[in-house]
């Protein structure tokens, strides 16, 4: 069963990424990748903007056959999540229209089982992000999301019952792991949309998998990290309550996860100075972690210590690997509460990010042409 997706392949249907919200120094000469770079390096490099013209140019070049069903939804995977990591996710809805709808046509001229083959043959990252775009620009975006999400699920329980019949243990994990991811994104949406307590419900009938604690613990800190967000911080400890630590899980970034969560518990429940003294600790421990010192830093702030939590985000900035935005946009928040001269910090913090990807060869998580709005700028 193949595709003919020649209609994706039109020019017209592609737009250059505006960049006028990126900082100015990101975008001179010295900074720009050769022109011959491969779409590969490009990710590989975070060069997001290049690397979203970069899978168009591939995609619209002839060289790729209107059959070639799995190469041009990698592309057009490659562009749409390119788009959305650079904040052009308008751009990227009105582009991924055309897929949407030429899926949703296809797909209803099938009975099963060749729906399942033609779905199949969607990468189940791509069918997620579409679903988000979808409804970007809808006055009720988060129910119709919801809707979305549960019609997936109904699939998911289909393909795993299907599984378990053929005796199909492979298979029946993978649709079982997407059934519980989208039991968690159903629950973002409804603390996106302010049904707190909805959410809270929701998420109490989220059941765990004891014979794969592996993911059972991933689906712990999902799941604690929104009963944070939602405020229930006692649901929260219980959660991480039924973290299994055992000597079989070698998931190192999983168990620093873990232990942070259970400081910011500590600063939920407003008892900063235990907060403080987890997040020390763990840092001397792991004294290389970006995630425990960033942590650090901010409840730093919550003792009333600016120029602490200053001073260990600037660290991270000279001595890390590892920029991610959150990071930038935080630093930018303490130099308005430090100094009457922010404005100022910040366009120096633009400079020097942008020469320590040049000459560092750091790695830039999130993104090499840094927006104003990371910096407070826009």
């Amino acid at each position: 069963m193949q595709l003919d997706l020649s209609p994706l392949l039109r020019p017209s249907l592609y737009a250059p990424v505006p960049t006028t919200q990126i900082a100015a120094p990101f975008l001179e000469s010295l900074h720009q990748p050769a022109p011959d770079v491969d779409l590969e390096t490009l990710l590989s490099d975070r060069r997001f903007i290049h690397a979203a013209d970069k899978a168009t140019d591939v995609l619209t070049s002839g060289s790729v056959s209107p059959s070639d069903t799995q190469r041009i939804l990698e592309l057009l995977y490659t562009r749409f999540s390119c788009l959305a990591i650079c904040n052009q996710t308008t751009l990227a809805a009105k582009e991924a229209k055309p897929l949407s709808d030429l899926l949703a046509r296809e797909s209803s001229t099938y009975t099963r089982p060749y729906r399942e083959v033609f779905l199949s043959q969607v990468p189940w990252s791509l069918r997620l992000l579409l679903l988000k775009l979808q409804v970007l620009g809808t006055a009720d975006l988060h129910r119709r999301a919801i809707m979305g999400l549960y019609a997936l699920s109904s699939e998911c329980r289909t393909l795993a019952q299907k599984a378990r019949v053929e005796k199909d243990d492979a298979a029946f994990n993978v649709w079982r792991d997407r059934l519980s991811d989208l039991g968690l994104r159903v629950a973002s949406e409804l603390i996106d949309m302010g049904e707190l307590e909805t959410a809270r419900r929701h998420l109490a009938t989220l059941s765990s998998q004891p014979t794969r604690p592996d993911e059972d613990n991933k689906m712990c800190i999902r799941k604690t990290l929104l009963l944070l967000k939602i405020g229930d911080t006692q649901a929260a400890k219980k959660c991480l309550a039924s973290y299994s630590s055992t000597p079989s899980n070698t998931d190192q970034n999983i168990e620093i996860q873990k232990h942070v969560l259970e400081a910011l518990t500590h600063l939920s429940a407003s008892d900063f100075p235990t907060a403080v003294s987890s997040l020390q600790s763990l840092a001397d421990k792991y004294p290389s972690d970006p995630l425990i010192t960033h942590n650090l830093a901010i409840a730093y702030l919550y003792t009333n210590n600016v120029v602490l939590a200053s001073e260990t985000l600037e660290a991270l900035i000279t001595e890390d690997e590892v920029l991610f935005p959150t990071l930038l946009f935080n630093l930018s928040t303490v130099y308005e509460l430090r100094t009457e001269r922010a404005r100022e910090r910040k366009l120096e913090l633009v400079d020097k990010v942008a020469e320590i990807g040049v000459s560092g060869g750091r790695l830039q998580v999130g993104g090499f042409e840094r927006g104003m709005g990371e910096f407070k700028l826009a």
